[in-house]
């Protein structure tokens, strides 16, 4: 019996109310803006990898270029790579101690300075 007055009640019910299409045009325009949003959120982080990949390429493009100077060349200097200012010191000790230090803007915008140290050793003392 009360299943028959369920079917009925279905069978009677035809289309969707307005109140209900209202109802679903709020719900589909918050996932719009939901997805909308994240897609802002995404292109942010896009730009702050491609920052941050250019900033290690200019650190690794300037330690391979201390590497490849030869040793008895090494000196305290400064250069600017890839728009970033980039300043090392060179301590003459035997293996040389070069301060490698960077300066670059971090994801707050706030120019900071990383410092990254190296040792290079002379050419054949390790065998001496």
């Amino acid at each position: 019996m009360m299943i028959d007055r369920l079917r009925r009640t279905l069978v009677e019910q035809r289309g969707v109310s307005l109140v209900e299409a209202m109802v679903g045009v709020v719900i589909l325009a918050i996932v719009l803006l939901g997805l909308a949003a994240a897609g802002g959120v995404a292109a942010r982080q896009v730009d702050l990898a491609r920052a941050d990949m250019r900033y290690w390429i200019a650190i690794q493009a300037q330690m391979e270029t201390l590497l490849h100077t030869k040793y008895d060349s090494l000196e305290t200097g400064s250069a600017t790579v890839q728009s970033y200012p980039v300043s090392w010191t060179v301590t003459e000790t035997d293996p040389k101690r070069i301060e490698l230090m960077i300066e670059h803007a971090n994801y707050a915008r706030q120019t900071v300075e990383d410092t990254f140290v190296m040792f290079v050793q002379a050419p054949g003392a390790l065998f001496d």
